[in-house]
């Protein structure tokens, strides 16, 4: 799903004469191009491999499976970057957007694999999911190409996405210990 994304992006910024030097431009960038191509793309790979499948048999699945998409994802972007900009641009995105993809796609994950065991709210919950997970990684690019003071906030934004996580972890536990009590 890199090249489709790649190639999206591509032709709409040299559609829209974009570049990282205005705020209006980084905005639109990250929020409205970016964000959306990336993470619907993820969700794509998601739906169209496994959402289906008989493996995807609770929740935690939709984390786990969307979670690795976005893995798979970030590390095939990463290689391009190193190739083009060199290793330090692939350190520097391993500690930071390797995480950040992967909490993208756990935020997704969590209203996907809901949404599979509710019929009734299954579109909304999907489509929850990844809006969520745009507006996180639209704030995260945003806030990486403004180089500005307020970039720091990247790390902020990392520390309540995983606290977040971390409490739908408790919480599906808690719901699957329950039900495994009452089966």
């Amino acid at each position: 799903m890199v090249l489709p994304a790649a190639l999206a992006e591509i032709v709409l910024v040299a559609i829209f004469r974009l570049n990282t030097q205005g705020l209006l431009s980084i905005f639109v960038l990250s929020f409205l191009i970016v964000a959306p191509i990336e993470e619907c793309l993820k969700y794509v790979a998601v739906r169209k491999w496994i959402y289906k499948s008989l493996e995807f048999d609770e929740v935690m699945d939709g984390i786990v499976y969307t979670v690795s998409a976005s893995l798979g994802f970030a590390t095939a972007e990463n290689i391009i970057y190193v190739l083009q900009l060199g290793i330090q641009a692939g350190i520097l995105r391993a500690f930071l957007t390797v995480p950040g993809h992967a909490l993208f796609g756990a935020l997704m994950g969590y209203y996907i694999g809901k949404a599979k065991f509710n019929r009734e709210k299954e579109t909304y919950l999907i489509i929850k999911g990844i809006i969520l997970a745009i507006i996180c990684h639209g704030l995260f690019d945003f806030l990486a190409m403004s180089r500005s003071i307020f970039s720091s906030l990247i790390i902020f934004l990392l520390g309540v996405l995983t606290l977040w996580i971390r409490r739908q972890l408790r919480l599906i536990a808690v719901d699957s210990r329950r039900r495994l009590t009452t089966e």
